[in-house]
């Protein structure tokens, strides 16, 4: 019996001896504004806000692609919580802006600027070379007024070198979770 157990004890002590060399990402910083309390009673339809989005990206990626493939993400996340996309923004209960943006082409000091928040996540313990803090901004607006009503900011940690299908699917998993706490409407 003790020699069929001494080959488990040695396996479990010789992994633990075993190091690995790997860097810790944190998924997802977020700071919310706002109230969503009554909004699924409140607010049936949405529009995109006049000029929409937002992307600091550098030249080097496509921005046309990753704006249209986010304005598409949330379209889709919001319908599918059972919201109307309306083409008139006069005719719809809210409004929605959007923006995209790495460390290299917007600061967290140009952020705070531009929409009062500042989620700070430091990257010192990271290579420049292979990292860079990605920001992710979405904004619900009253639509005659244009004053935000509800808005989120994400930090996170992006590889400077990754497919466009990866990035894709980053920018799906951040937008999903920043959305995740609007309400899904009931249908009547």
């Amino acid at each position: 019996m003790i020699k069929q157990i001494i080959p488990f004890i040695l396996m479990l002590v010789l992994a633990g001896c075993t190091t690995t060399e790997y860097v810790k990402i944190t998924p997802l910083t977020k700071i919310v504004t706002g109230d969503l309390t009554n909004f699924a009673q409140q607010q049936n339809t949405f529009a995109w806000y006049p000029n929409r989005s937002k992307t600091f990206l550098p030249d080097s990626i496509n921005k046309t692609l990753f704006t249209e493939y986010t304005q598409g993400v949330i379209t889709q996340i919001m319908q599918n919580k059972g919201y109307t996309l309306m083409d008139d923004p006069q005719q719809a209960d809210f409004l929605i802006g959007y923006g995209l943006a790495i460390e290299s082409e917007l600061s967290d000091e140009e952020i705070f600027a531009k929409v009062g928040n500042k989620v700070g996540l430091v990257l010192n313990h990271l290579d420049p070379k292979e990292f860079q803090k990605s920001s992710a901004f979405i904004a619900f607006y009253q639509p005659h007024t244009l004053q935000p009503q509800w808005q989120v900011l994400a930090q996170g940690i992006t590889k400077n070198k990754v497919s466009i299908e990866e990035r894709k699917k980053n920018i799906y998993a951040v937008m999903h979770s920043m959305l995740k706490k609007v309400p899904t409407r009931v249908a009547k």
